[in-house]
């Protein structure tokens, strides 16, 4: 894939995401990135976090309305990048800030969907989240909110409950190629519900925990080597 990329760390994803919204970013956080901010002016921002996937599954699987999209990539520095230490590390700063309570806390409309054992690990509150079983809920409740949330945070996770029911029928990354075109043809759709303006920020993590995908060779390797990412896009056009 060639497409424009760049560099950031977790801890600056905090100001970043506060500078795109247009709040005043508290002291003591690292600096936004730039090249992300003059890339992008949206109305409202939408993260959709993405457990197994990353770079190695954008160019395995493909995702068509992903990469048809995408404007940007951030390759994104972690200390762990696992799903939920990795989460903590992009909403949570180091000074105790929140970024999602942060962003309601200044009056933005802020809407979480996630699943109900995510809550207290993520430090959402029940105010502002929709508590879900799978990601087919997390799917149908995010068409409730794209078009009315300023910041609308998703996690889809499904993989690895599916793999531990199916994975000794299916291979495991027969199950995952599966997984990565569901969600993005669910993207497409998000996509076109949102507003214009809406900027996206597609992440992928390490998932919670190591699934064997039995990939030889150099596929075994690239995968080993697998960085989280974000693919940004802003819807610009109906």
């Amino acid at each position: 894939m060639s497409f424009p990329q760049v560099h950031m760390t977790a801890a600056q994803f905090p100001s970043t995401v506060l500078r795109l919204l247009g709040i005043m970013v508290p002291d003591g956080l690292p600096p936004a990135n730039q090249e992300i901010l003059d890339r992008f002016s949206p109305k409202a921002v939408v993260i959709i976090m993405i457990d197994n996937f990353g770079l190695f599954e954008a160019v395995v699987c493909k995702p068509e309305a992903l990469i048809k999209n995408m404007e940007l990539l951030a390759l994104i520095e972690s200390d762990d990048p696992y799903a939920i230490p990795l989460t903590n590390s992009l909403l949570r700063s180091s000074s105790g800030l929140h970024l999602v309570q942060y962003v309601r806390d200044y009056g933005k409309s802020v809407q979480v969907i996630c699943h109900g054992e995510d809550m207290a690990s993520l430090g959402f509150e029940s105010t502002f989240t929709v508590e879900v079983r799978d990601d087919m809920a997390t799917y149908v409740e995010s068409t409730k909110h794209i078009a009315k949330a300023g910041f609308l945070y998703l996690h889809f996770l499904d993989f690895e409950s599916l793999y531990a029911q199916y994975g000794h029928r299916t291979p495991p990354k027969t199950l995952l190629e599966k997984i990565v075109r569901r969600t993005d043809n669910w993207v497409k759709v998000l996509l076109k519900q949102a507003r214009v303006g809406t900027l996206f920020v597609v992440i992928g993590n390490h998932g919670r925990h190591p699934v064997p995908l039995e990939y030889e060779g150099k596929l075994a390797e690239w995968r080993t080597a697998n960085a989280p990412i974000a693919m940004m896009f802003q819807k610009r056009i109906e």
